[in-house]
């Protein structure tokens, strides 16, 4: 119970800062972000830095298993060891925590490579049950190997069973104090990229997914994931990758909108001073993304979404029309735009009529609001996770 605890907090505080943190989704376009990023890329996330930790966890849990005393709780134990492990890596690119070093962090490696280890195949199913999570997994260090150990349904976990499942085993540095490094063995650099080259789609076919066609391929050129030579290696996906790029452009054009809107709202309804930042820029952003934005399929794009929500795709679809139409004025589609964050953020809607819009509005500073950029679908994370593979046969 304090394991959930913990989690729901740090959700919760990830959820109320994210204004702060960069992370900006009042309408809700970030759900196409995440549908297609994991679509191509599963097991992937934004946190990602360096592959090399995909190796680290299956080996720290292990050690932990393997040393733990009685009376130790293996949640501290595995938290200790994840702090040590970033102190060994201090000095290497794409150390997580290595910024505020020696203060702990909210997000150790196991939190954000733990789906990376599910869906590349390092941590087994449990028959319908699914993937084992960090719970159940510390639950059963916690155990001796002679102890009958029961989920959370009652239901007996696999005694003889480790969770993770074909790791290889650590490099003779692995145990000790001396610095550690990212650079893959050529061993490594072969099992990982065999893992990660099994990885399927997750959109219902048994096809293979996009960062699985694209192991050991150079990528250094590839600004997009639907750059012309991602698009070449694409193969089944490639028509829903250029999608993906008309839809990036189109949620661009949308965030600038909805800026655009709380400026105006602010100026006009409150009668707070403030300056046009946001609507003088969006013209430029509407000519950068706009002929992009004008070629999506919207039907397919539907079907690539796979039930996007209803006040989520009446924006998008109406921010596509005003694009066509070469419309300027960003209030013609404010109510489809306020409908939809109110949905989403309820009283924190910066768009809402009412004095909780208002005071919304009063902390919202449009001069620091940044530019509206396209969606990225996770490209630059999954092109330094594969850098580490390339040319690997």
């Amino acid at each position: 119970m304090t394991y959930l605890s913990k989690e729901a907090l740090r959700d919760a505080r990830r959820f109320m800062s994210a204004d702060q943190t960069g992370v900006r989704d009042e309408i809700g376009f970030l759900i196409v972000h995440q549908r297609y990023a994991d679509r191509f890329f599963p097991g992937t996330s934004v946190l990602h830095t360096r592959l090399r930790y995909i190796l680290f966890m299956p080996w720290l849990y292990a050690d932990v298993r393997a040393t733990r005393s009685r009376g130790q709780k293996p949640v501290d134990l595995i938290a200790k060891a994840e702090h040590r492990l970033t102190e060994r890596l201090l000095g290497e690119d794409g150390v997580i925590g290595g910024r505020v070093w020696p203060t702990p962090i909210d997000q150790p490696p196991s939190y954000v490579y733990w789906t990376a280890l599910q869906r590349w195949g390092l941590l087994r199913e449990r028959g319908l049950r699914g993937s084992w999570s960090r719970a159940q997994v510390e639950r059963l260090v916690a155990t001796p190997p002679t102890t009958s150990l029961r989920d959370d349904e009652e239901q007996p976990f696999e005694q003889a069973t480790w969770p993770f499942t074909g790791c290889l085993d650590p490099p003779d540095d692995w145990r000790g104090t001396d610095k550690l490094v990212f650079k893959l063995s050529k061993h490594e650099r072969t099992y990982l990229a065999a893992q990660l080259r099994g990885v399927k789609s997750t959109v219902g076919t048994n096809e293979r997914s996009l960062l699985a066609m694209l192991v050991g391929q150079p990528l250094g050129d590839a600004d997009q994931a639907w750059s012309p030579q991602i698009l070449a290696l694409a193969r089944q996906e490639r028509d829903s990758l250029v999608r993906a790029g008309q839809a990036a452009a189109l949620a661009a054009i949308g965030r600038a909108v909805y800026a655009a809107q709380v400026e105006t709202l602010k100026a006009d309804l409150d009668k707070r001073g403030c300056s046009d930042a946001q609507r003088s820029a969006l013209p430029k952003i509407v000519r950068n993304w706009g002929r992009r934005a004008q070629t999506l399929d919207w039907n397919a794009f539907l079907i690539d979404m796979e039930n996007l929500p209803t006040l989520v795709s009446d924006a998008l679809a109406q921010t596509l029309l005003w694009v066509l139409d070469g419309r300027a004025d960003p209030m013609e589609i404010e109510p489809v735009y306020r409908r939809a964050e109110e949905w989403r953020k309820r009283r924190r809607a910066r768009l809402s009529r009412t004095q909780d819009g208002a005071d919304r509005r009063l902390e919202w500073n449009n001069e620091e609001h940044g530019p509206a950029m396209p969606l990225h679908y996770r490209w630059q994370n999954v092109k330094r996770l594969l850098a580490d593979l390339e040319g690997v046969k």
